[in-house]
């Protein structure tokens, strides 16, 4: 496979995942190289922390923290937002499957959908505060660097888990990438993802923070047993809720440990 081609691939998967204005690929074809998306995790992370090093020297940390979570959703935009709304909205709904998944299908965000939205979003705010003020601008904010990074990459490599451990509903989206998801690409999402947060955490001179990329794992398999028992299996919606969540608890273990 010649480098143009590799090249065509990660831009379909970017332009998938990210607001970056490059030619768009068919869902199809994106949905076959889906095991690149740790790949754009490290591209998302990697834009994230030159930002947010810019805010950090510029403004007070509150301020700074704030942008650098806007930045976050500028470049990634609000889609897997929208389908943690959903999903919190369906989980909530009273009544069968068939109720839930109406409730996770209905336009008008539901008050459970709120209520996930500000969970996610002040734990990423108040994350990202803490790790900035751990921060020494000697060193560039290498740990940062690392937490930024590694988060993205649990947040799309438990994408990935759900992939591949949930069963498609309603024949959207989230089905086709389901459809044409393999373990053998599954494995390499995770040997990819395991590589960089390895690499990473050597020249950031981190010990065992790496291993915080497997939270994205963990999390989609929690969330894909939840979606099976409430809705009979995972969509669209289901898979961005992980993103959203994952990223979210990685973020916190690291602040934690």
């Amino acid at each position: 496979m010649s480098w143009i081609n590799r090249i065509e691939k990660l831009s379909g998967q970017i332009s998938f995942l990210t607001t970056i204005p490059l030619k768009p690929g068919k869902i199809e074809e994106i949905s076959i190289n889906s095991w690149l998306f740790p790949v754009v995790g490290l591209i998302i992370g990697c834009s994230i922390y030159i930002v947010a090093l810019f805010f950090f020297e510029l403004l007070p940390i509150n301020i700074a923290s704030l942008f650098t979570l806007i930045s976050v959703y500028l470049l990634t935009g609000l889609i897997h937002l929208d389908g943690l709304a959903d999903f919190s909205d369906g989980i909530m709904a009273s009544g069968d499957r068939k109720k839930k998944i109406a409730a996770m299908k209905d336009l008008n965000i539901g008050i459970a959908g709120i209520f996930s939205l500000l969970v996610i979003l002040l734990l990423n705010l108040f994350c990202i505060r803490e790790i900035g003020m751990s921060e020494t601008r000697v060193y560039l904010m290498q740990g940062f660097f690392l937490a930024i990074v590694v988060s993205e990459i649990s947040a799309k490599l438990g994408m990935n888990t759900c992939l591949r451990f949930g069963h498609g509903i309603g024949g959207g989206m989230g089905s086709v990438f389901i459809k044409n998801f393999s373990t053998e690409k599954y494995l390499a999402a995770v040997l990819i993802s395991l590589l960089i947060s390895i690499f990473l955490s050597l020249i950031s001179l981190a010990s065992f923070k790496f291993l915080f990329v497997f939270t994205g794992v963990f999390v989609s398999l929690f969330i894909v047993y939840i979606a099976n028992r409430r809705f009979g299996g995972v969509n669209g919606d289901v898979v961005g809720a992980v993103n959203e969540i994952a990223r979210a608890v990685t973020l916190v273990l690291w602040v934690v440990f």
